[in-house]
């Protein structure tokens, strides 16, 4: 998260970025005198929109968008769907869709780097504010204004994230909640009982033990139990992904509230690094690198019972028959209780305009990001399982409680007030971050493949790992001195 600290005058006065935004958007003739947190190239960024947003939307502008997207096929059959109705709407707008599930980010940048950028993008919240740290996107905060929308028509953890300083770089598309989703027909095949939210992350490992079961169908809880030949999991192996989430439930923090220290080498971070190593290499939980898989082990596979994930999976999982997830054989849990409580997660990727795209263009795409993002373009999204919590509270609150899936979504509107962003979307170092610690065992940190190998425990990895941590802190903390912003979590 950030604090801007400019004012009109040019004053240092340390504003905080929800204070400055709880104003609105802080666009029209405001925002270009504003110095920007981006500097001159930042102050560019917004008189150019400031001109574009002013301009008369013209309806004899013959338009093609070409419009890069990502995503499963529930995502591929919104996208369709919302480019027919808006087209049908506006008849001298055509859209181009430009699917990239595997590869977006690379072929984005080489576009941009080669001058001719999509006109729309489908991005990614964990690589926002690297690509708006370098001047790529166009700053919407006028076009906000000028729609009349307010930050309040939002889900915070929905809107917030989106801003660098006073700078808008996207539209919130797919809100999801983070839940432990659950195969019911493998717990019922082992006779054990559901996910509750009375759930603590001991429950969860107890469970994942008799659930992981090897070819002779041996439990990883039974003497005997062979770790080099398992059929099914008890868990996904990316539950390492979530692991600032159980470090937070946990009463620890992945940096210091100012972001000025890492935090990966105290007590609490160490135990819960070396609690998920031994899910992997103790346990049996999950599947670890030190043993070699004959298969993939994916939830979508039938072989993997639970999977810690975020609501935009209601998009993606009706697509797989052997899930049944229509006969109601998929539901959600709350994510379990650490030692000090729950910690309950959400964030939403947006939809982007990248900078230098024509004038008519970037219009004629932010009418149309503006669709998808309010009120009747979410609704549709909703339908799609895409938006699978509204980024509107008041949208949401209508329309959650006609869901007829999952069978355990009540929890959804009781966990929603208290959920926080990830840690990647607290920093500018967005994607570097989550690589680093996360991405696992295929982080760029060779101690985290160690330690999930069992070669090293947390208390040998783990200092060494809080070292490159805070490189990057410090070059988030230079880069947001250059911007002139405060970071804090």
């Amino acid at each position: 998260m950030f604090d801007d600290e400019t004012t009109e005058a040019g004053a240092k006065e340390r504003l905080s970025r929800r204070k400055l935004l709880e104003t609105g958007a802080v666009a029209g003739a405001g925002l270009a005198a504003l110095s920007s947190p981006l500097g001159p190239m930042g102050v560019a960024l917004a008189r150019r929109s400031e001109q574009i947003a002013r301009m008369p939307l013209n309806p004899q502008d013959s338009v093609t968008l070409r419009f890069m997207t990502r995503g499963g096929p529930g995502y591929e059959a919104f996208f369709k769907d919302a480019a027919n109705r808006f087209m049908k709407a506006h008849s001298n707008v055509a859209i181009s869709i430009e699917p990239h599930d595997n590869d977006w980010d690379t072929k984005l940048k080489v576009e941009m780097a080669g001058g001719s950028p999509p006109d729309l993008v489908f991005h990614a919240d964990d690589y926002l504010f690297s690509y708006a740290a370098r001047g790529s996107l166009m700053d919407l905060a006028p076009f906000f204004k000028q729609a009349g929308l307010k930050k309040s028509d939002f889900w915070p953890a929905a809107i917030n994230p989106q801003f660098l300083g006073n700078h808008l770089f996207a539209m919130p598309l797919d809100y999801g909640l983070h839940a432990l989703f659950y195969n019911k027909a493998l717990f019922d095949q082992q006779h054990i009982s559901y996910p509750t939210d009375k759930w603590t992350w001991n429950d969860f490992t107890q469970a994942g033990r008799r659930l992981t079961l090897d070819r002779s169908g041996k439990r990883a809880s039974d003497s005997g139990f062979d770790p080099n030949h398992v059929k099914q999991y008890g868990a996904q192996n990316g539950l390492y992904y979530w692991a600032g989430t159980i470090l937070r439930s946990n009463g620890g923090s992945w940096a210091t509230p100012d972001m000025t220290k890492a935090t990966l080498d105290t007590p609490v971070a160490i135990k819960t690094f070396q609690w998920l190593a031994d899910l992997g290499t103790r346990w049996f939980v999950i599947g670890s690198p030190l043993y070699a898989a004959s298969q993939s082990f994916d939830i979508d596979n039938n072989n993997i019972a639970m999977q810690v994930d975020g609501t935009w999976k209601f998009s993606e999982f009706p697509h797989y028959p052997n899930l049944n997830w229509s006969k109601g054989n998929m539901d959600i849990a709350p994510i379990p209780l650490g030692s000090k409580g729950r910690v309950s997660g959400a964030e939403a990727s947006g939809l982007v305009i990248p900078a230098g795209i024509k004038s008519t263009n970037a219009k004629w795409a932010w009418e149309f990001i503006k669709w998808m993002t309010t009120d009747e373009g979410q609704r549709v999204a909703f339908s799609y399982g895409v938006a699978s919590i509204p980024n509107s509270p008041k949208l949401a609150q209508e329309l959650i409680p006609q869901m007829k899936l999952p069978n355990n979504r009540k929890i959804i509107l009781e966990l929603l007030p208290q959920a926080q962003i990830p840690m990647w979307q607290q920093a500018i170092s967005d994607q570097e971050l989550e690589n680093t610690l996360l991405l696992n065992p295929w982080s760029p940190a060779p101690e985290m493949l160690d330690l999930y190998k069992g070669r090293k425990t947390a208390a040998q990895a783990m200092p060494i790992v809080n070292k490159r941590i805070q490189k990057l802190l410090d070059n988030d903390q230079q880069l947001a001195k250059k911007f002139g912003v405060k970071l804090h979590l």
